[in-house]
């Protein structure tokens, strides 16, 4: 009898073990097949998943979300996807606008969530992420306080299109490191994040959420033609959404933020973050990226302490006194657009003087498909202020450049500047 006893837990330890095994080999598949999906089978290691170790690898994934590989740490700049979309059934043609799901996300395995601001077109799907994962997302307070109601929401969600399974574990709060103070004035802390410490400097300060002012009549006002290609529906027709409607279907869940990134007595949505990364290597190369751009001229927001220009122009001083940045990922749109075309982008520019220059949130707000509009508009101010100096501007036209690796060289040379040291000392230590 003792031997059968053996015998049955000897056979059900090795039945545990294979299983975690095929487990374990299932998941690093999954890992390696996104990773090769989001920055290219030639910069992923088919075995092990590992990133290129001496690149810096960017992957937009619709309107200002990107996977990024800082030299071989992969981490979320916005979680937000333009579109989601259930995925074909086997054996089906992948029509889909976006050809990225949630799970995309997830099986990268980021080690960190970073969020521009709280709005749905931002935020959503964060929460699930890092719940999935437990890594951090780093935010303001008030976004914090709504990726928790997320948690919270999710927990209690029956879900019972999906056979009752939790979409997350529980309710409890997600690890959110609030980065700034909550009801600061713009520009009042210039924090740093230890994230990808010593390999990386991360920098971050509140800016101002993109907004509508009366035209500035010294800045040359070329309108944008906001409108998507007429082709679009016969280019791209409408699947099944992954976002639940009246009438959930299989596969469905609700990972979106709560309330677009606002809850009652809580701002949340519309307080921005600007992020610099710094490379701590011979060149310190650097890049910058703002979900939103905002109308820093007048200084107009709904932060605490706007309206007010004299905020605006300390952003602009603290962006001068930045390590230069090598490479800038920053929202062309603003909601002042009506009135002042691209002039935001542009200022932001004046003061970053980036190398390069890749537009973001034309997915949203942006009509889908009238990223060349925007170009046009871009290009038409440019050269009537005659910038000088003007940034390599590398244009993104969804949906085709969804996923496409934009690879960086960090010791390439001509990303070094001789007073960039001084600079990193002052801003990172």
């Amino acid at each position: 009898m003792r031997r059968k006893i053996l015998l049955f837990a000897l056979t059900f330890a090795l039945l545990c073990v294979s299983g975690w095994q095929s487990s374990a080999l299932a998941a690093k598949a999954d890992l390696i097949a996104a990773r090769q999906k989001f920055f290219g089978f030639e910069n992923v290691n088919a075995k092990t998943g590992d990133v290129d170790s001496s690149k810096v690898i960017f992957a937009w994934i619709t309107n200002a979300s990107l996977a990024v590989s800082v030299k071989g740490q992969v981490v979320l700049l916005d979680t937000y996807l333009n579109r989601p979309e259930l995925p074909p059934q086997f054996g089906e043609v992948d029509l889909r606008r976006t050809p990225i799901s949630v799970q995309d996300l997830v099986d990268l395995k980021p080690v960190g969530i970073f969020l521009g601001h709280g709005h749905g077109d931002h935020a959503d799907n964060a929460a699930y992420i890092a719940k999935s994962l437990n890594i951090p997302i780093y935010s303001t307070p008030e976004t914090c306080a709504v990726m928790q109601a997320d948690v919270a929401r999710m927990a209690a969600d029956p879900n019972a299109i999906n056979g009752g399974v939790k979409i997350v574990k529980n309710a409890k709060p997600v690890t959110c490191i609030e980065t700034v103070s909550r009801g600061s004035v713009p520009g009042a802390e210039i924090s740093r994040i230890n994230l990808l410490e010593p390999m990386a400097c991360i920098v971050v300060f509140k800016h101002i959420h993109s907004g509508s002012v009366p035209n500035d009549p010294s800045f040359p006002f070329f309108p944008v033609t906001n409108t998507s290609d007429p082709r679009e529906s016969q280019l791209y027709p409408t699947g099944t959404s992954f976002t639940p409607g009246a009438t959930p279907v299989p596969g469905q869940v609700n990972t979106t933020t709560t309330g677009f990134g606002t809850i009652p007595g809580n701002a949340g949505g519309p307080i921005s973050l600007f992020y610099q990364f710094i490379i701590r290597d011979d060149n310190n190369f650097s890049f910058a990226w703002h979900n939103t751009t905002g109308p820093l001229k007048e200084g107009v927001g709904s932060d605490p302490g706007l309206p007010s220009p004299t905020v605006g122009a300390k952003l602009f001083a603290i962006m001068d006194a930045l390590p230069h940045t090598n490479v800038e990922l920053g929202s062309i749109v603003s909601l002042g657009y009506t009135t002042n075309g691209v002039r935001d982008a542009i200022l932001y520019q004046a003061h970053l003087q980036p190398q390069v220059y890749i537009p973001l949130h034309v997915t949203d707000v942006a009509a889908i498909s009238s990223s060349l509009f925007w170009k046009k508009s871009y290009v038409q101010a440019m050269s009537a202020i005659n910038f000088q100096d003007p940034p390599d501007a590398r244009w993104m036209v969804d949906p085709d450049d969804f996923l496409k690796p934009m690879v960086y060289d960090p010791e390439n040379p001509a990303w070094f500047h001789k007073d960039n040291a001084k600079r990193v000392r002052q801003t990172c230590g």
